[in-house]
């Protein structure tokens, strides 16, 4: 680390928690120390913010938080959530989406602030529904949805790669696509990251991008890992995540991420011990 570090962007999924989502005591107490060294720890999640509540809570995070892959930008409460900033997908655009990722079998579904919307039930979305902890509300179509669209979620793409490919070019100029597992693609507005995020957000602090750190694990990371001062690959991220990181720490399963927060606090303390030249 060149400069000291102050706010470190934590992604969650197969980050802060195992692969069989589970928060491990290293890791909470690792935030609590990060905390106490004037290090301020903001979660940087595909997840919505009502599947991001009761992590947020464990950790111990009371201040701002970047959720579905940068398109909101608020704070968590225990009983409401408070949006600063968000990006919304155009509705009509999002609809014609949905209906041809459907008709390809690709099984999206599409999150608002508040609620999780899929087309019906399902393995895929039961996976999705175990994973965040939450449930989805069963609707037909997008038709008189009140709420604003922040993210589509195609559930299925493993073995339709053509029909992937061809939603991306049918849809290239209004929408961002990011995989964030090998089954998962995120689609957010165009220009929407959670790199950007976490820029616009620091920036509203006087962070500098030098003075921050970036956690993660997958492809929804690697903007953000690469823009920032200090970019940690988990040990369980994926070959390029690894290449684009400033160092790799240990695997989500080896609370990899405890260890990383650790290292900038010690590094943190060695530069505040170095006298000035």
């Amino acid at each position: 680390m060149r400069q000291p570090i102050s706010l470190i962007a934590l992604d969650v999924d197969r980050t802060t928690l195992t692969d069989d989502y589970r928060l491990l005591p290293a890791v909470v107490e690792a935030v609590a120390r990060a905390v106490e060294a004037d290090v301020q720890v903001v979660a940087a999640t595909a997840r919505a913010p009502n599947a991001l509540r009761g992590i947020a809570a464990s950790l111990g995070l009371k201040g701002p938080s970047v959720c579905l892959n940068g398109a909101w930008t608020g704070t968590i409460l225990p009983g409401e959530t408070m949006m600063d900033h968000g990006a919304p997908m155009d509705l009509a655009r999002t609809k014609a989406l949905i209906t041809q990722a459907e008709a390809a079998c690709l099984n999206p579904c599409w999150f608002t602030e508040k609620d999780w919307h899929a087309l019906s039930h399902g393995h895929l979305v039961e996976r999705e529904a175990h994973a965040t902890q939450t449930d989805p509300i069963l609707t037909s179509s997008l038709d008189g949805m009140a709420q604003p669209v922040f993210k589509v979620l195609c559930l299925e793409t493993d073995s339709t790669g053509d029909a992937l490919d061809s939603l991306v070019a049918n849809f290239a100029g209004d929408f961002n696509f990011v995989r964030s597992d090998k089954h998962l693609v995120e689609i957010t507005s165009s220009g929407v990251s959670k790199q950007v995020a976490v820029a616009a957000l620091t920036k509203r602090l006087g962070v500098d991008r030098e003075n921050v750190a970036a956690i993660g694990d997958s492809e929804n990371d690697l903007d953000l890992i690469r823009w920032a001062g200090f970019g940690i690959a988990m040990g369980n991220g994926s070959e390029s995540v690894k290449r684009a990181a400033d160092w790799v720490t240990w695997s989500n399963a080896h609370a990899g991420a405890a260890f990383a927060i650790d290292t900038i606090i010690a590094a943190n303390r060695a530069a505040a011990r170095s006298p000035e030249v």
